[in-house]
């Protein structure tokens, strides 16, 4: 099966989508968390977001694409609201991903985020967690104190953070396993990833007073798309390029990380699947050698074509639901850039021996 999912449409650039949720929302983050009380967790968070450098020093640090923000006022104004309206619920957004990024990297123990030390590595990992809960609750008390909400959104937000926990530890949970199943790694996928741009979607839709079923279509399109995104994401840790995505290739069969394209190689009945399952009976790192022989196996089991194809089906579903929320094809051009995202993002990150390149 070839991979053939549309582009984003004609004149529809994510990019500008981006740019411009950067700069209506930061505003909104800088007063808030600017608002904490002066010490080391108010630091953290102005670290985190690139605000200032690890002395406290003002700096313009790279930081996320603002993907949710923009997503949350993507739909608000497909829905026909006005941006201002939906700016609490994008800031919420923005504030809550922070507390997950914060977080996953001291369980990750990784070191870097936006190509600078993480925030763990610069305040110590009680500084970290405390920023991160920070974060969640500011996240949560922007999207409170909105009195234009309906207090549906602040529920959607709380569920979607509950079953993003739950996902965490499930992913945390496999590395320790040698039986993860494909079912079991989808769940955790949608839990961890694909919920909260279901979520974000969701939020936008709130914000712009939209009927139950236009939320709940939005909010199933957008976590259908985040799938997508993360089968991507588990895409580039296998063949990534990694002057693209600033992750080293085949990190992810180095470190013997379950992912959606690892379980699938590895439930390959055939001799690559088998070899692969062996390396994997190995303590990590692997060594560089055999990282590559692993990518090779992984690529022999046809794991890598099968991930895009999946990001090709939910693609393709979420733009159907995205289609039947909006039916003005003129109003959801916006949402059905973002929602074909993965696609392009896979396409510029991808190395030149990956799937479907």
């Amino acid at each position: 099966m070839t991979t053939t999912t549309p582009t984003p449409p004609a004149g529809q650039v994510p990019a500008a989508h981006l740019a411009e949720a950067r700069r209506l929302v930061d505003p909104v983050l800088r007063r808030t968390v600017d608002g904490l009380p002066p010490g080391a967790v108010r630091d953290a968070g102005r670290y985190y977001f690139g605000w200032t450098d690890a002395d406290g020093t003002p700096a313009r640090a790279a930081t996320g694409k603002a993907i949710r923000a923009a997503l949350v006022l993507a739909t608000a104004e497909a829905l026909g609201a006005d941006t201002d309206a939906a700016l609490p619920a994008a800031a919420a957004v923005e504030l809550v991903h922070g507390f997950t990024l914060v977080v996953d990297d001291v369980l990750d123990r990784d070191a870097v985020r936006h190509g600078r030390p993480a925030v763990w590595s610069v305040f110590g990992t009680p500084t970290a967690l405390l920023t991160g809960n920070a974060l969640l609750a500011l996240g949560t008390s922007v999207l409170g104190t909105d009195p234009e909400l309906p207090a549906a959104a602040v529920t959607l937000l709380g569920t979607t953070v509950a079953a993003m926990c739950q996902g965490a530890d499930a992913d945390t949970a496999f590395e320790t396993r040698d039986d993860v199943t494909m079912a079991e790694c989808l769940t955790m996928s949608r839990q961890k990833s694909g919920i909260f741009l279901g979520a974000c979607a969701g939020l936008g839709a709130h914000a712009a007073h939209a009927a139950p079923a236009v939320v709940e279509q939005l909010t199933e399109a957008f976590t259908t798309a985040g799938v997508a995104f993360q089968y991507v994401n588990d895409l580039l840790g296998v063949w990534g390029d990694e002057a693209r995505t600033g992750k080293r290739t085949g990190s992810d069969l180095a470190s013997l990380k379950r992912t959606l394209v690892t379980v699938d190689a590895l439930a390959d009945p055939g001799p690559a699947g088998r070899e692969l399952a062996a390396l994997y009976s190995s303590a990590p790192p692997l060594s560089q050698e055999r990282t590559a022989r692993a990518t090779e196996l992984a690529a022999a089991t046809g794991a890598g074509q099968r991930a895009l194809d999946a990001v090709e089906l939910h693609t393709r579903r979420a733009l159907e639901l995205i289609a039947q929320a909006v039916p003005d094809p003129d109003r959801r051009t916006g949402l059905e850039a973002l929602a074909t995202m993965p696609v392009g993002y896979y396409r510029a990150c991808a190395a030149a021996n990956g799937p479907g390149r």
